[in-house]
């Protein structure tokens, strides 16, 4: 069995390799100032990542339309909070969380599939 401290060993190590920045955003309400609400996008946290492209097409349906995406995965440091709903920023690309790895056994890192959005 994995100790827990050759787990944090692991993550230390894979974290320390992550060569980029994100920001992680999440979708906020706020109020309009006129008793209505707007929903934006909120940075809630910036963290070290990897942003590599998975290499595979998928058809997803957007607006009506069948869209094909490549999917996008990138790698977290482990403990990294980061829901199906939430948005990535990496240089100006940002990409739509498709799903996490989280939670499992044995977290050395957080890996996200996700989609470039613009």
């Amino acid at each position: 069995m994995i100790t827990a401290t050759e787990i944090a060993t692991m993550a230390a190590t894979l974290t320390a390799s992550l060569p980029g920045t994100v920001y992680l955003s999440r979708a906020t309400t706020f109020s309009d100032g006129m008793g209505g609400v707007t929903d934006a996008w909120a940075n809630v946290g910036t963290v070290s990542a990897r942003v590599s492209p998975d290499g595979r097409g998928e058809d997803r349906i957007a607006g009506g339309e069948v869209i094909n995406d490549s999917p996008w995965v990138i790698t977290l440091p482990a403990g990294t909070s980061v829901l199906d709903t939430d948005r990535i920023v990496y240089l100006g690309q940002t990409f739509e969380v498709l799903r996490s790895s989280t939670p499992r056994s044995y977290e050395a890192c957080v890996r996200v599939e996700c989609v470039e959005v613009s």
